[in-house]
């Protein structure tokens, strides 16, 4: 015993203390400080605190100072107080003191000690904290079902609020939990010290929940584990197997289970036993390889599946328990069952499916077999045969539309039908093809369709509509018939409008029909000659000829116009032009004929006087042909003798005369000379000379009035010229003056065997053509004046240039005669050049004048001895400048100006004053530089002698695509040889 107990109830409860496996202290609240008094020694074991290091010390020793409240409040109330110290023992370990504290009082009531019991709970704390850290909730209860601990699940679930704090009274929150399967396996925990679990439903938490029970010598503890999710899963899976179980079952396909280690099988359903005819229980316990027609394709099967590839349509043969072998199709799947790998295959057998498809096969075979013959068979239809989709594409085409349209099947086929049908014709199109799915009725209708090659086809279609939306059509090539039904029609209303007597016949000349032409021309109305004979309106004596017609007809020969009589109803006789024609059928026999007439006599009067008036026409248009003719040959040529032989042809001609003479005046002799003579046959009067006023040629150009002498017996004339008459045997005589611009230039003369007559006509006729011959002496005189003059002034152009150029090599010594020497060499490169023989005229004259600019050049620089400056030099590159300058203002020299300007350019452009480049410098100046530099350097100079012919010619050449245009200078080097 530890410790001094002067009070004697104190020390009644000392054996017990002894004994008590709980450690037990005694305090003596008189004392001051609260003095411990005694321990028990179970008390050092849970504490860890020696009896000597306690007994007689402050209660704070043993509770703490932290804990002096509440013995205060034990010692205040008198009421048990439990409390937690935290104490560190001397080897560092910590332990956890459970204290519980109860007050003992005096028989007055007064408290004198407080017990306290002391527990080592620190292993029931660390489980505590544990516990609170499960999700799951977990409560104590001791044997008396109060709450003896909660964790912080247990305390967060709102259900379980009214138990979750210690000390509550399960059965008095919850009267009704002792009938629950919870409360009864605690209860037979408590009981039997065993362990208890029990899954139910609870409907305070409305969770499925799985309750352990562990049994303790103060109560028992429960853990409360949530297993709805888990539960939903299991149902789930228990009705998918279900579900599994009874599609496995009922399935059509065969499928079977084995295990993928040894192939073993475990399951198949129904269908898999009647694929293979296998019973069930023949089949658990051997392996799937019995059934393999091949077992390499298991093998190879078994590898793809280890190497994770998906089975899907597997194609395999197998054995039937016959023995028979068939094909199948495998889908596989691997799954695991009761912890093995197996294998789930589905087989769907092919042997139907085969055998069908191999009909299918025969069958579209024997479709497209059929199909094709159909096509050949459409294919040697002369018409057009199509099926079109309900998009409007062709999807068939026959081999007529290579005849018909141009095109080849294949390249329709897929094209929509309005891409061939003719614009204006595609509305129309649209509506018979709308009409055409709205009835689903036979339809025809017609269009145009565009050939290949541009041109038109007219269709005549025939289609149908199926229920598949196709459409079937045949078009027919109307071409051909609707242009003969459009020339019918065009036939008919030509034949109704003509004025002419348009009538039909058959073969014995009966009227059968007659237009309103006839009814005109004849008097007789349709309706009086259709069927009377025609023969009522042709002259007796005509009768023959009519019936001749008629034959001829009748035998299929055409008639042509023929001019003939008819009668009119009063009996008036009518010129007619007649032609008859006969009329075939369709098979070629001829089965009537047509008849045109036409009333010729307004035609008859009017031929008549065309014929007058041809007449008169025609000597008009003769005339006006020789003024033609003279007009042309003045304008053609100015050669007078020409034009004069002209003038007297068409004199001869138009006054038909038989000999015609011309004589010009010598206006300084005043005589008149022969200088031209048409239709004499010995010999001309050439080389007499007629004197202005004698005989009568003399006396026509001194008086200017013509002479008509129908007689030349008793007219004086010279000796020779009545020779000459006679020996011609000429007559008749006539002369005119020719007169232009009021002076006489000569005399023309017509002779004729025979007398004039009476008609003036050919006088005047003879008049004008003098006239015009007048003209064409006066021009052809204009011409040679001006000629001569342009010559004479040409000359004083040439002469004043060439003297300008012998001034430029005058005025310096250094290039005299140079200007004379390229000029000719220019002209002939440039002829070699392809240079017009009228542009080498301004060759010429802009050759001799290409330093004309140095006109403008001060005497100090341009016959300076040493070289010259920059200054100097930029004012000499200005003489081509002062050329244009100076050339400009002459017209007939601005054709020349190409050589003075652009002598210095050079081919790459690095020349003056242009900087112009290539063949942007005019030809004449590219040919004219490379002349002047090979006359510059084959000439001597003072301050270099003259190089020679070959250095010159290299110098040239090396110098070739960059100061010259390579191509002249090709050509200079072939113009020197």
């Amino acid at each position: 015993m530890s410790g001094l107990f002067p009070d004697v109830r104190i020390a009644d409860l000392i054996p017990g203390l002894e004994a008590c496996v709980v450690g037990a202290v005694i305090v003596d609240v008189r004392q001051d400080g609260d003095r411990v008094i005694y321990v028990n020694p179970a008390f050092e074991q849970v504490t860890g605190l020696p009896a000597a290091a306690v007994l007689g010390q402050s209660s704070t020793l043993v509770l703490g100072g932290d804990h002096d409240p509440a013995l205060r409040h034990a010692v205040e109330t008198g009421q048990p107080v439990t409390t937690t110290v935290r104490r560190e023992r001397a080897d560092g370990a910590v332990l956890l003191n459970e204290v519980t504290l109860r007050s003992l009082r005096d028989a007055e009531g007064t408290t004198t000690h407080v017990l306290g019991f002391v527990q080592d709970v620190t292993a029931s704390q660390r489980l505590a904290a544990l516990l609170d850290r499960l999700p799951a909730p977990v409560l104590a209860f001791d044997i008396q079902w109060v709450t003896t601990f909660v964790n912080a699940a247990a305390t967060s679930t709102a259900a379980l609020a009214p138990i979750a704090a210690v000390g509550r009274h399960l059965l008095s929150a919850f009267p009704d939990v002792p009938s629950t399967p919870a409360f009864q396996a605690a209860r037979r925990a408590m009981e039997t010290g065993s362990a208890q679990q029990v899954t139910a439903f609870s409907h305070r938490l409305s969770r499925d929940l799985v309750t352990t029970v562990y049994p303790a010598a103060d109560g028992v503890g429960v853990l409360l584990r949530d297993v709805t999710a888990e539960r939903q899963a299991l149902l789930e899976l228990r009705a998918s197997q279900e579900r599994f179980q009874k599609i496995f079952q009922a399935s059509p396909l065969a499928i079977v289970i084995t295990r993928l280690s040894d192939g073993k099988f475990i399951d198949a359903n129904p269908g898999f036993l009647h694929l293979t005819g296998y019973a069930f229980e023949d089949l658990i316990g051997i392996t799937s390889l019995e059934l393999w027609a091949h077992p390499a394709d298991r093998a190879t099967l078994l590898q793809k599946i280890r190497e994770g590839h998906s089975i899907v349509d597997h194609h395999v043969t197998y054995r039937r328990r016959s023995g028979t072998i068939s094909e199948a199709t495998l889908a596989v799947v691997v799954v695991e069952i009761a912890g093995e790998q197996c294998i789930v295959s589905l087989m769907r057998d092919i042997e139907d499916e085969q055998r069908a498809q191999r009909r299918l096969e025969a069958s579209e075979r024997q479709a497209r077999h059929s199909a094709e013959e159909l096509q050949r068979t459409l294919n040697l239809s002369l018409d057009l045969i199509t099926t079109t989709d309900v998009h409007g594409r062709f999807v068939r085409v026959n081999a007529a539309s290579q005849r018909l349209l141009g095109y080849a099947p294949e390249a329709m086929i897929g094209r929509p039908y309005l891409e061939f049908v003719h614009p204006d014709d595609r509305d129309r199109s649209i509506e018979g093809a709308a009409t055409l799915v709205a009835t689903q009725e036979l339809t025809t209708f017609q269009n145009r369709y565009v050939r290949r090659d541009g041109s038109v086809v007219w269709l005549d279609w025939t289609s149908v509509r199926l229920p598949d939306g196709l459409i079937h059509a045949i078009g027919r090539d109307v071409t051909e018939r609707r242009a003969t039904t459009e020339d019918l029609a065009f036939l008919a209303a030509i034949v109704r409008a003509s004025t002419d007597a348009i009538i039909g016949l058959t073969l014995d000349g009966t009227v059968r029909s007659w237009n309103g032409g006839a009814e005109l021309m004849y008097g007789h109305l349709a309706a009086d000659m259709i069927g009377h004979k025609i023969t009522e309106i042709v002259p007796p004596d005509l009768l023959d000829e009519e019936q001749q017609l008629l034959t001829r007809a009748a035998r299929g020969e055409y008639t042509p116009a023929i001019e003939t009589t008819r009668l009119s109803r009063t009996g008036i006789r009518i010129p007619v032009q007649l032609s008859i024609a006969p009329i075939f059928d369709s098979e070629g026999a001829v089965v009537g004929m047509s008849k045109i007439a036409q009333d010729i006599s307004g035609r008859r009067e009017s031929e008549r006087q065309i014929l007058q008036l041809n007449a008169r026409l025609q000597r008009q248009l003769e005339h006006l042909t020789a003024l033609r003719e003279i007009e042309q040959a003045i304008a053609s040529s100015l050669d007078r003798t020409v034009t004069l032989g002209v003038v007297l042809d068409n004199v001869r001609h138009q006054v038909m005369a038989d000999a015609v003479t011309v004589l010009l005046l010598d206006p300084h002799a005043l005589t008149l000379n022969y200088a031209g003579t048409r239709g004499f046959t010995a010999s001309s009067p050439h080389g007499h000379a007629v004197r202005l006023g004698e005989e009568v040629a003399g006396r026509v150009a001194l008086t200017r009035q013509p002479v008509v002498l129908d007689d030349l017996e008793g007219v004086a004339v010279t000796a020779e010229w009545r020779e000459l008459l006679k020996r011609e045997g000429l007559r008749a005589y006539a002369a005119v003056p020719l007169i232009a611009r009021g002076r006489v230039l000569g005399v023309i003369e017509v002779l004729r065997h025979q007398p004039f007559g009476a008609a003036a006509t050919w006088l005047e006729i003879l008049q004008t053509l003098a006239g015009q011959a007048a003209i064409a002496v006066d021009n052809a005189q204009l011409f040679l004046d001006l000629e001569r003059g342009n010559f004479e002034l040409g000359l004083a152009y040439q002469e004043t240039i060439e003297g300008w150029a012998r001034a430029l090599d005058l005025r310096d010594k250094e290039t005299e005669g140079h200007s004379r020497r390229v000029t000719e060499l220019t002209v002939e490169l440039c002829r070699v050049l392809g240079v017009s023989s009228e542009d080498l005229v301004h060759v010429r004259r802009g050759a001799l004048l290409h330093d004309i600019g140095k006109m403008g050049i001060a005497d100090a620089i341009l016959l300076k001895p040493g070289p010259l400056t920059d200054e100097e030099w930029a004012e000499m590159r200005k003489h081509p400048g002062y050329a244009v300058d100076l050339l400009t203002p002459i017209q007939f020299l601005r054709p020349a100006l190409d050589i003075p300007h652009y002598h210095h350019e050079k081919w790459d452009g690095n020349g003056y004053p242009l900087g112009l480049k290539g063949h942007g410098i005019p030809l004449t100046a590219r040919a004219f530089a490379v002349v002047d530099v090979y006359d510059a350097l084959t000439n001597d100079r003072p301050y270099r002698e003259a190089w020679s012919h070959e250095q010159a010619l290299a110098y040239l050449e090396a110098q070739a695509g960059t100061q010259f245009d390579p191509d002249v200078v090709q050509a200079f080097l072939t113009l020197l040889g």
